[in-house]
C-alpha cells in the first residue's frame, strides 16, 4: 500500500508529557495510517524499546494547530541513523480528526455511522423516485428522503440502515450532473463504548449482508459521535460534533463487479425480510459460523476457482456446519439418529438407520453428515436432480474423496462436467437452507426461499433434457 505525507507535527505517546516530532502518512482510500516519530540523536543508537511496540493511542498536533488522535498503534519500522536520529514507525487502525484525549478510557462514543458501498439493492429503498405524471409537469426524478430503517434493538444498543444522498449543487449549468446514494449502518449505544465494540457490531451485520448477497463488501466512510465532544454556542447551547474517522477496516474489493440488476432469487433475504429473522441469535453464533460463512462466500464470489474447488468448498462448509452446529462425536450422533428415526414408521427405521450410519464405525463420516443434512429432520425434501436421494450422500462423498485423495478406484463413480456443476448448486441449496434456519427465519419462509433458489437449476436441467430428447427424435427419423 502506498501512503503519502499528510502532516508533520508533535506527538504524545499515551498523552505523556514527552513530545516527539514526527510525520504522518495516509492513504485514505485504502485505510493506510502510518506515523514516523523522529528522535534527534547524535550519540550511540537508542534502545529498540525506547518506545513501546504497541501504543493504545497517540495524540498529535500538526504544524497548523490541527488535533489528531491515532488509535491501536503497532510498530512497523525501527531505524537508527547514526549521528542523526532514531526513527520509530507505527501503523494505526484509526485516525480521529480534530480531537485529542486525556486517557485511553476517554476514547469512547455513543454512535457510529459507517458506509458499506454496494448494498443498496439489498436495502430496497431509494431517495430518488420517478414521479407520477400528472400531465402538467415535466419532472424526471423527484427527491423523497427516506428515514432510517430499524434492524435490531435491545436494552444496550440499536442498529439501523440509512441511505444518504447527494445534492447536485447550485451550479446546474454542467454537461454532467451526478446524483449519488450511500448506504450506511447506524449503531447507537445506550452507554459509551470504544471503537472496537462498534466495529464488532458492524462486522456482524456486514457479514449477514454478505451472506444475503453472496459476495464480500468493504467498509468506507466512518463517523462517530459522543456527548462529550460538542460545539458550544451562545446561551450554553451545545451540539454534538461528528468526528470523521480514517480507518484500516477497509477491504479492497474489486471495482469491476457485475452491475446487472439483481432479481429476487439472487438474494438469500433482503432488508425487509430480515425483520422476520432473529438477529440476536446470529450474534450469539456468528463466531462459530465464521469458517462456514467464509467458505460459502469465497466459493460463490471467487470466479477464479475451478469448479472442483467450488465443489470442495461447499462440501467442506456443510461438513463443518454439521460438526459445529448439529453433532460432532459418534456416540452423540448415534443418539441423534435413534431420536430422529423414532418418529418414522416401524418398517422404515432399519433402512433409515443404515442410511444415516453406514460407514460411521469409528467417527462420523462425511457420508453420514451429508445424509443427516439431506433428511432435514424429515421436514423438507431437497431437489437432487438425477441423483436418487439414497445415493446422493455416497456420490458426493466419493467425489470429494476423489479430489482430495485421488483414489482412481472412485473415478467411475464421481460427478463430472455438468453433473459436478449441478452437484455444487444442490449443495449450496442445502447449505442455504440451514443458514436461513440459523438466522431464525420461520419454516414457511425457509422452505419457500429454498425452493425459489433452486428453480433456475431445475429450469436449466429441464431445458437441456428437452433439447436432448428433441435430438434423439430427429436422429430416429
Amino acid at each position: 500500500m502506498n501512503v503519502t505525507l499528510s502532516a508533520s507535527g508533535t506527538w504524545k505517546v499515551d498523552n505523556s508529557d514527552q513530545q516527539y516530532y514526527g510525520d504522518l502518512y495516509l492513504n485514505k482510500d485504502e485505510g493506510g495510517i502510518a506515523l514516523y516519530i523522529r528522535i534527534p540523536n547524535s550519540g550511540s543508537p537508542m534502545s529498540y524499546l525506547e518506545l513501546p511496540l504497541k501504543i493504545p493511542f497517540i495524540n498529535g498536533s500538526t504544524m497548523n494547530g490541527a488535533k489528531i488522535t491515532l488509535i491501536d498503534c503497532v510498530r512497523i519500522k525501527t531505524e537508527s541513523r547514526i549521528g542523526s536520529e532514531e526513527v520509530y514507525g507505527y501503523q494505526a487502525n484509526y485516525m480521529l480528526d480534530g480531537v485529542n484525549f486525556e486517557t485511553e478510557d476517554d476514547i469512547e462514543f455513543s454512535k457510529m455511522k459507517i458506509s458499506i458501498p454496494g448494498i443498496i439493492e439489498w436495502g430496497g429503498i431509494s431517495n430518488y423516485v420517478y414521479p407520477v405524471y400528472d400531465g402538467k409537469r415535466d419532472v424526471l426524478i423527484e427527491l423523497e428522503v427516506t428515514e432510517p430503517i430499524d434492524i435490531y434493538s435491545n436494552e444496550d444498543y440499536s442498529l439501523s440502515y440509512f441511505l444518504d444522498f447527494s445534492y447536485p449543487g447550485f451550479n446546474l449549468i454542467q454537461e454532467e450532473i451526478t446524483l449519488k446514494q450511500t448506504p450506511y449502518l447506524i449503531i447507537e449505544s445506550k452507554s459509551l463504548q470504544p471503537l472496537n465494540w462498534f466495529m464488532n457490531k458492524a462486522n456482524q451485520m456486514k457479514r449477514l449482508i454478505e451472506i444475503a448477497m453472496a459476495e464480500p463488501f468493504g467498509f468506507d466512510n466512518m463517523i462517530v459521535e459522543s456527548p462529550e465532544i460538542y460545539y458550544e454556542f451562545e446561551d450554553n447551547l451545545k451540539r454534538t460534533r461528528a468526528i470523521e474517522v480514517i480507518h484500516a477496516n477497509k477491504e479492497i474489493i474489486s471495482k469491476n463487479k457485475n452491475n446487472r440488476r439483481r432479481l429476487r432469487h439472487d438474494f438469500l433475504f433482503n432488508l425487509n425480510e430480515l425483520k422476520n429473522a432473529n438477529f440476536s441469535k446470529w450474534q450469539e453464533i456468528s463466531s462459530v459460523m465464521e469458517p462456514i460463512i467464509e467458505l460459502y462466500i469465497n466459493s460463490l464470489y471467487n470466479k477464479k476457482l475451478s469448479i472442483s474447488r467450488h465443489f470442495q468448498n461447499m462440501v467442506q462448509a456443510l461438513e463443518t456446519y454439521h460438526s459445529r452446529r448439529i453433532c460432532n462425536t459418534l456416540p452423540n450422533f448415534k443418539k441423534r439418529v435413534e431420536k430422529l428415526i423414532s418418529i418414522r414408521p416401524e418398517g422404515l427405521r432399519d433402512e433409515d438407520r443404515e442410511f444415516l450410519l453406514k460407514g460411521s464405525y469409528k467417527y462420523v463420516t462425511l457420508r453420514s453428515r451429508l445424509a443427516d443434512l439431506l433428511l432435514a429432520d424429515f421436514t423438507y425434501y431437497f431437489y437432487t436432480a438425477d441423483i436418487k436421494h439414497l445415493d446422493f450422500p455416497k456420490i458426493i462423498s466419493d467425489t470429494r474423496n476423489y479430489f482430495t485423495h485421488y483414489d482412481q478406484k472412485l473415478e467411475d463413480r464421481i460427478l463430472k462436467g455438468d453433473d459436478l456443476i449441478n452437484g455444487f448448486h444442490i449443495l449450496r441449496n442445502i447449505l442455504e437452507f440451514y443458514l436461513l434456519k440459523e438466522f431464525g427465519f420461520d419454516e414457511e419462509f425457509i422452505h419457500e426461499r429454498t425452493r425459489e433458489r433452486i428453480k433456475p437449476l431445475i429450469t436449466s436441467i429441464e431445458i437441456k433434457q428437452a433439447d436432448e430428447r428433441k435430438k434423439q427424435e430427429q436422429d430416429s427419423m
